[in-house]
């Protein structure tokens, strides 16, 4: 059996591990769990302690900042709290030059579960335009962030160094 490296259980273990974690749990209960997200966070700080992290101060400074939008969107009612704290825990492992790729991504399979939830509720039969749907419901957007991050880690310069 081939011996696994600290760093290679958090990246390839933890890390996918959690974010598939709030992509379940997102869709079941429209809940991201506090748990899985202090994971991450403790989980990036076992790796900066195994591993030199590259851009580690610009990689807090993101996830700070991303962090304090969040809640002020929470505030105003336009993105759950869980949302908000999956967004800065995950910058922590975004490299900083990926970030617009990861807004990217976030915002098409966003898109995609828009088109999802409409579809479905054309389907049961109810009126379902978007400006509907915003009124009505919520979207799991825990989905869209925790994919565009799995969808990252392949080009993630910690894979390169891990």
């Amino acid at each position: 059996m081939a011996h696994l490296e600290v760093t290679d259980l958090i990246l390839l273990g933890l890390y996918p591990t959690a974010l598939c974690a709030v992509i379940g749990a997102d869709l079941a209960r429209r809940i991201i769990p506090n748990l899985v997200v202090a994971a991450l966070v403790a989980g990036f700080g076992a790796l900066c302690l195994a591993m030199p992290v590259p851009d580690l101060s610009l990689r807090l400074l993101l996830a700070g900042a991303v962090t304090a939008l969040g809640f002020s969107l929470f505030a105003e009612n336009l993105l759950g709290a869980g949302d908000a704290k999956l967004a800065g825990a995950l910058m922590l492992w975004i490299d900083p030059v990926q970030v617009p790729l990861f807004a990217m991504a976030t915002g098409i399979i966003g898109a995609l579960l828009t088109l999802g939830v409409v579809a479905e509720r054309r389907h049961a039969g109810f009126r379902s335009d978007i400006v509907a749907l915003a009124r009505t419901h919520t979207l799991p957007y825990g989905v869209a962030l925790a994919g565009a991050g799995l969808i990252l880690l392949p080009f993630s310069s910690l894979m390169r160094i891990g």
